[in-house]
């Protein structure tokens, strides 16, 4: 398995998500990240006042690959479409799901749970 992250600027959102989407990628994570490069830091102006841009705002992407072919196809349609990105792959040497489900409880084990609050030293005591 393959982990593909490609770096982009928030503006080219929804145009990454449809190319990747177009070449058969149907799980995207997508996190909010502020870059910062010191060749791109500048002054900007806000009513009369200035101040420093050192961070700029961008929109990294994750998917998880199950073959390599997928990483050949996924730069070539991103580069084709003149996007600019910055692309990182890892391979995963293992990957696991958990999924927890939540019992029901019966009516004697909340009780019992209250209980136990109640008498423990993080909980109110009864004289």
């Amino acid at each position: 398995m393959i982990k593909l992250e490609l770096l982009v600027n928030k503006d080219k959102v929804v145009d990454v998500k449809e190319l990747l989407t177009r070449i058969g990628i149907k799980k995207i994570s997508l996190i909010e990240v502020k870059e910062y490069d010191e060749d791109n830091v500048h002054v900007e102006g806000y009513r009369g006042s200035t101040y420093v841009v050192e961070f700029s705002q961008k929109i990294k992407f994750e998917v998880i690959l199950k073959s390599e072919e997928f990483i050949n196809v996924a730069i070539d349609t991103i580069s084709q479409a003149n996007i600019d990105a910055e692309i990182l792959v890892y391979e995963i040497y293992k990957s696991r799901h958990i999924h927890h489900q939540k019992k029901k409880k019966s009516a004697f084990s909340i009780k019992d749970e209250y209980e136990e609050m109640m008498t423990s030293s993080f909980g109110i005591r009864s004289h």
